[in-house]
């Protein structure tokens, strides 16, 4: 169960990371740089400790669909970016991909 608290921490720190990205503005900008360097450094630290007991290919598919679902929402909610109707059908779809790999694969 730890193993799952890690990798979700993971998650949440690599889609705060990378919504800092676009606010640095190339790196540019000095907090939001630092956040997002913070936000890998902790990431990848989760993750690596969550792959101790989890199967490599679901933490890492389970990371990057969880990653790829928050991403344009945070996008849509901090930056206005646009969502359409077959993105919300791409993001259903990633996450039914992903609660099937975690229930069976």
């Amino acid at each position: 169960m730890i193993a799952y608290v890690l990798l979700m921490i993971s998650v949440a720190c690599d889609v705060m990371a990378t919504s800092m990205l676009p606010a640095s503005r190339g790196f540019t900008k000095l907090k939001p740089s630092l956040i997002a360097v913070a936000g890998y450094v902790v990431c990848f630290f989760c993750f690596g400790h969550a792959l101790a007991s989890l199967n490599l290919g679901i933490a890492y598919a389970t990371w990057g669909a969880v990653g790829a679902v928050a991403a344009p929402i945070v996008g849509y909610l901090l930056y206005r970016q646009r969502i359409t109707k077959i993105g919300l059908l791409a993001l259903v779809l990633i996450i039914a991909s992903v609660v099937i790999l975690n229930l069976y694969g």
